[in-house]
């Protein structure tokens, strides 16, 4: 498509041809028969799709060539043509096409001839009525961006087509208009700038600024729009942002315009502010941009960033001034983990019991509840008597998230349909529908102590928890947070801690849902939280930027102290108690580590760096030891309070399939079962191997009842189980 001597379409040269012909003649017949304003076609290259736009203005055609997707790039803009030209050199090239044209093509072409028979439009249009808009939100601490734009007028209100579609139409947002950019010295003039582009550009780059912010960490990043080169820098810490502007497209006199000392949150916010304007004024002028989707992926994200800086700009913390009240439902004191009866004395022997088989056995929905085993699998669920093996009851299902409760089990489906299922026969108590989690996973809390109702908390939809009745199937109580969150949670007595993945965390009464008290920083919580009588151990952070390590009292929500973390902690691990210290795990590209810090004050006790274990290790505290099972194949004991190392020991297997899915070490009567190639009996004491479990299974899923006795899990979809042969005791 050649325009003024100019070949528009030179960059797509293999996709024009006389396909895009029969498509332009198409567009220009509706746009002169008055059946449309706008029209749109797309032209693919090898590695871009392209896009000519049509906009009728009066007895001319405004021409616009560009590309969308994240980086969109604009070849010409409004170019006007006369249409009766334009129809003319369209019908004259469908001619030339039609006499070297295949048969296949030639019933396309002749359709498109026909439609342009007149020699011009039906009609003459007026001009397109066009309102010159002053796009001014307010300044924030004297810094802003405002533009002045014309407008394209459109009476049309949306639905009144019948068309109940949303389309994604870039090219009714490219309209340029000078943008100035407000400071507290003086107004620094752009240019002439497609103000829809850089304002998804802003909100980008501002997105990645408030990261920076909370994290601490330094930033640097580029954006282009049209020529036009928007980079924002800041160091780390509490350092002020630099804006840069610079590029072809600058009109200003000076080659490159800075904004330095810049508060981060203030460029934030007048993004913020820019951009829910300009969409204010697009839908102002035409309504039918309300079912625009790139016009709406814009207002969204400008409104989750406006939360999220809501968020920032006001660091709530509450606490709880009457303590006592949850005090009294306090967690249990711990007693010496490591003491039992296999706490001493001598070795341990398994006896087989039975084997089963559970195609596609899903190991996350495999429980021991009492006396049975609960075994899930992609097309049932089947209940097993632990002590014989016999199926005493299944029930087809899918692949879902299950919890085992005193009171049965707890299915939540895809679609958001909750069933608590009796464990005596698998028939379903209740049915509750909940909204449905739209990705995240599913995360919950049990209720179940003496004084306190019986309850389960699910994470519903994408911003709430609620709480179901156990007994009843009703919604108790339900919890709405500001904006759509991945929430984790822990109970504490009356208490339930809540971590969304951001700046807050909250404790919420399981009765009531009302909140207790909140803790709030520049850092994320990460949802790795601890327990231990009246202490909460919460870590924020990572894993990029700092971290720290918090220490709250647990009823009423105070800080006692905050350490900083040298190394990134590793995600999804729970900080590790000892009745002295506290133990954080690390982690690198070069392994896990640890670090440890004394429970009173905070004060960094010892250290070891990433690399002490394999990235892939599972971790325990036993009493004033921190036990460390890795997929190398190695068991590692630590003293929490200096961090030497105690005992070590290197479990060899065949091959590196032996290793299993899960490797956390289970303690019952004073014995530590190590899942490896096999299962391992330690004694944590003194490290002493008293016993190993006589299976040809690889222990994926390891489960150890009161009495000793062992289940293990296959992923393959084999289940065997082994009791604890007598001890022998001397008698005198």
């Amino acid at each position: 498509l050649v325009v003024g001597g100019v070949n528009l379409t030179a960059k797509v040269a293999n996709a024009t041809g006389p396909s895009f012909l029969a498509e332009l003649s198409h567009s220009l017949f509706r746009l002169a028969s008055g059946r449309s304003t706008r029209e749109t076609i797309s032209l693919y290259s090898d590695d871009r799709a392209w896009e000519l736009g049509l906009e009728l203005d009066g007895t001319q055609v405004l021409l616009t060539l560009f590309h969308g997707g994240h980086s969109p790039e604009i070849s010409m803009y409004q170019h006007p043509v006369p249409i009766v030209e334009l129809c003319q050199a369209t019908r004259q090239a469908l001619i030339a096409a039609l006499a070297g044209a295949t048969d296949e093509l030639r019933p396309s072409l002749s359709t498109a001839l026909e439609r342009l028979a007149r020699p011009g439009p039906c009609y003459v249009p007026p001009a397109a009525p066009r309102d010159l808009v002053e796009i001014a939100p307010g300044l924030v601490d004297g810094f802003g961006f405002r533009a002045s734009v014309e407008l394209r007028l459109s009476p049309v209100s949306p639905g009144s087509d019948g068309d109940n579609v949303e389309r994604a139409d870039l090219h009714s947002l490219l309209v340029k208009g000078e943008l100035v950019l407000e400071t507290p010295a003086r107004s620094l003039v752009i240019g002439s700038t497609p103000l829809f582009l850089i304002a998804e550009r802003l909100l980008m780059l501002a997105e990645d600024v408030l990261d920076a912010w909370h994290s601490t960490r330094a930033l640097f990043r580029r954006a282009t729009v049209d020529g036009l080169k928007v980079g924002v820098q800041r160091g780390p810490g509490d350092a002020p942002l630099s804006l840069v502007m610079s590029g072809r497209a600058l009109r200003s006199e000076e080659p490159r315009l800075t904004v330095p000392e810049l508060g981060p949150l203030c460029f934030v916010a007048a993004t913020v502010a820019f951009a829910e304007e300009l969409v204010r004024e697009l839908l102002a002028h035409d309504a039918r941009q309300a079912k625009n989707l790139r016009l709406t992926a814009l207002s969204r994200a400008a409104a989750a960033l406006g939360e999220k800086l809501a968020d920032s700009h006001h660091l709530d913390s509450l606490t709880n001034p009457e303590p006592d009240d949850y005090r009294a439902y306090g967690l249990p004191r711990r007693e010496l983990e490591s003491r039992g009866r296999w706490s001493h004395g001598g070795k341990m022997r398994f006896l087989p019991r039975w084997v089963a088989t559970v195609p596609n056995i899903d190991l996350r929905a495999t429980f021991l509840c009492g006396d049975r085993l609960i075994v899930g699998s992609t097309r049932e669920t089947a209940c097993l008597d632990r002590a014989t093996g016999h199926m005493l009851w299944r029930l087809p299902s899918q692949r879902e998230p299950s919890v085992p409760t005193p009171l049965g089990l707890v299915r939540l489906s895809a679609d958001g349909t909750l069933r608590l299922h009796d464990l005596e026969n698998g028939d379903a108590r209740f049915t509750t529908r909940l909204t449905p989690r739209n990705g995240g996973g599913a995360s919950g809390a049990l209720v179940h102590a003496p004084g306190l109702p019986r309850l389960l908390i699910v994470a519903e939809g994408d911003r709430c928890l609620t709480a179901v009745d156990l007994v009843s199937g009703d919604v108790r109580w339900r919890h709405t947070a500001r904006r759509p969150a991945i929430f984790r949670m822990r109970r504490a007595g009356k208490l339930l801690l809540v971590a969304g993945g951001d700046s807050s965390l909250l404790a919420l009464d399981v009765s009531t849902g009302n909140l207790v008290w909140r803790v709030r920083d520049r850092l994320r919580f990460s949802g790795d939280i601890s327990l231990d009588r009246d202490s909460a151990f919460a870590v924020a952070g990572g894993p990029v930027g700092p971290a720290r390590l918090y220490h709250l009292d647990l009823w009423s929500g105070s800080v006692a102290w905050v350490a900083e973390l040298d190394e990134r902690p590793a995600p999804g691990t729970h900080p590790l108690l000892t009745p002295e210290s506290v133990v954080v795990v690390v982690k690198d590209r070069r392994g896990v580590g640890a670090q440890a810090f004394l429970r009173s004050n905070g004060t960094s006790l010892w250290e070891h760096q990433p690399g002490l274990a394999s990235p892939t290790t599972a971790w325990l505290s036993i009493d004033d030891s921190i036990m460390a099972n890795s997929a190398a194949g190695t068991l590692l004991c630590l003293d929490a309070r200096s961090g030497q190392s105690r005992y070590h020991h290197v479990f060899s297997r065949h091959v590196d399939a032996d290793q299993p899915r899960r490797l956390e070490p289970v303690l019952r009567n004073g014995a530590l079962f190590v899942p490896q190639h096999q299962v391992h009996v330690v004694r944590p004491g003194d490290g002493e191997l008293i016993g190993t479990v006589p299976s040809d299974l690889i222990p994926d899923l390891l489960r150890v009842d009161e009495r000793c006795d062992v289940y293990l899990a296959e992923e393959s979809g084999h289940l065997a189980a082994f009791a604890a042969a007598p001890r022998l005791t001397l008698v005198r």
